[in-house]
This record gives C-alpha cells, structure tokens and sequence, in this order.
C-alpha cells in the first residue's frame, strides 16, 4: 500500500509493469497525459480483487466506512494511495424528531485509513481508527442519554486469490457508551469475512458474514450479486445494503493546470440502521442503572455521489425515510420504545 514499497514489486531489471488499459468511455478522445481520467465502472467497488471486495456502503453501523476509491493510471499498487494515508473521511448524518413521539439523531463521524504492506504490498493490512459522536432529541420522557459515542479500530487484510477468487477479512474492536457506562459491555469486537468471485468481467459474486457483536442481530448472514452491465450503470445486489445507481453527468475542470475529471452518479439503496451502546439510564424508576441500549431503523435512501478522476475530494449527499425504528433495552425491565418514522439527510467528504 505504501509508495516506499512498491519498489518490491518492480522487476529486477527496474522495469515497471504496465497497468491494464484504462477505461475512459467519453474521454477517450483526450489526451491522457493531460487528463487524469476516470474509471466510470468502479463506483466504491474496484476492478481487482487486490482492493476492498465489496462498496463500502455494505458495512452497517458498527462497521467503520472505508470509502475510497483510487484513481487509475498510476504505478502504484491497485487500492493504493502514495504514503501511509489511504484516506480521510468526514461525515454527518441527522435524522430530526417527528412527531410527538420522535426521537432525533445527529451523528458526526470521523476516520482515518493507514495502508501498509502487510504482509506484502499485494495483501495490505489497512488500519482504519475512527469516532462518531451522536446527539440525540428524545420526545421528553424517553430514557435516551444525549450524547452517544463509538470508537474503534478496524484491522482489515485483502488477499487475492488466484485470478478469480479474492478474501476480505476485518476485525473491529471498539467501545461503544455514553462515557457514563463504563463496564465492560461498552466494549465490543465487530468484524467480517468475504469472499468474492468474479464469475465474468461485469459480474461478481459476493458471500461472507458481518459479525456485529450484539443483542439483537449477533451475527448477520451478507453477500449477492455485484453486477456492472455497462460503464455507466452499477447495480450492487447485495444485503444488507443493496444499491442501484447510474451515471448521470461527466465534468471536466481546471485542477492546478491540469484538466481532471469527475464523474457523477444518481443511486437508491437500503439500509440497516443503528447500533448497540451501553448506557446508563437518565430516566424512570431505573434511573442511574447500567444498561444496554440498541437503536434500530431500515432506511430507503436516495443520493448524489461525485468521484473524482485524480487523487482530489469525493463527496456525497443522500436523504430518505427512515421507518420500523425501536430502542431496545437489554440487562433491565425497560421497555421498548418505538419512536415514530422520519426522514434522513446524510453528507460525507473523503479523500
């Protein structure tokens, strides 16, 4: 992953492998040594089983987000950013209380991803740390703390295999609280394991297990198909998080001298929303009590998604309607809540 060690994979005659031709679709017809073009069919999934296997949107809450996505056309590695930094991702998600038995959520997200070459550049190890911060707007009486917090640290490895197959396995421990909660079930250790199989150049089957670490959903069964019938239509079939999504726009702009592309895409996706803290209780006859609380959503989203032809700024803005919401509470009599529906507004950057 590291720029220092691609030297490893040069011939020893210092002679560099070429990448594979680039697709450009419109943009063909520039120069590439003046345009750093696009790979339209690579939207949060790459082409090589050497990268991230599935778009990183798959992760429900309690996974931390990897986002990026590389530019093509480099000597680096597939995957791979120059240095140790591989990404930085920023992003706020609120859900406003509705109703007069609403529950609103602000969410504040931060991450890091580091590459390294562990154990060679062709299997890297990407440690991922990463914050979220949540405010909450519980309709008054709801035993809902105001502040929510989730830190962890991902340590995830790719393996391709052979030229078909590839591994994606990660693992996750975290702690999970109010920061008033200090016993031991505010840690938990998430994870995953894939496999992929590139049955033919646009279509990849995907199958593997989330492991979540909690009450309601311990273990969570993942996987289907990731099809891409043309460069501008990707249709990632695959649970818990199955988007469908096409290219709307191409832009073309001026980026430190150097005309550089960009690429526009329109999509709807679902989603398994929430996650597990423990918490002490704020309200009630168990006021003062540990706890464990579990939010729980299924959201239907639609968004705008740019992604850049060089190594610049992705962003995304998404909104839609979240339904079937329940707190659940575990290690104690509470009982469970269902806050009404609202809708969601979601923005990242990451580079």
């Amino acid at each position: 992953m590291l720029a220092a060690a691609c030297t490893h994979t040069m011939l020893a005659d210092d002679a560099v492998v070429p990448l594979p031709p680039v697709e450009q679709g419109v943009f063909e017809r520039i120069r590439t040594d003046v345009l750093d073009p696009i790979r339209l069919a690579a939207l949060g999934d790459p082409q090589d089983l050497s990268e991230p296997l599935l778009p990183d949107d798959v992760a429900p809450p309690g996974q931390p987000r990897q986002e990026f996505e590389p530019p093509a056309g480099r000597t680096l590695p597939p995957g791979a950013k120059p240095g140790m930094l591989q990404q930085a991702l920023y992003m706020a998600t609120e859900l406003p209380r509705l109703g007069t038995n609403g529950l609103g959520l602000l969410s504040l997200e931060k991450t890091a991803t580091l590459g390294l070459p562990c154990p060679t550049v062709e299997s890297p190890l990407l440690v991922t740390p990463g914050f979220v911060g949540t405010l909450t707007n519980p309709t008054p009486g709801m035993d809902v703390p105001g502040e929510l917090f989730e830190c962890y640290m991902q340590g995830r490895w790719l393996k391709k295999i052979g030229d078909r197959f590839g591994a994606d396995l990660a693992v996750a421990p975290g702690w999970y609280s109010d920061f008033k909660n200090s016993s031991p079930q505010a840690l938990r250790i998430t994870g995953h394991g894939f496999g992929a199989w590139e049955a033919t150049e646009d279509l990849r089957v995907v199958a593997g297990v989330i492991y979540l670490d909690r009450y309601d959903v311990n273990l969570l069964p993942a996987g289907g198909l990731l099809w891409t019938p043309a460069d501008d239509k990707r249709f990632e079939l695959i649970f818990p998080r199955p988007r469908l999504a096409w290219r709307v726009a191409e832009r073309e702009a001026t980026f430190r001298g150097r005309r550089v592309a960009s690429s526009h895409w329109l999509y709807l996706a679902g989603e398994f929303g929430g996650n597990q803290w423990a918490v002490r209780s704020v309200t009630g006859p168990t006021r003062g009590q540990n706890q464990i609380m579990i939010i729980r959503d299924y959201r239907l989203l639609a968004g705008w998604e740019r992604r850049p032809g060089n190594l610049g700024l992705s962003w995304k803005f998404e909104t839609g309607w979240v339904t079937g919401r329940t707190v659940q509470y575990y290690l104690t009599d509470q009982p469970w809540l269902h806050p009404s529906d609202t809708f969601l507004v979601r923005g990242s950057v990451w580079y």
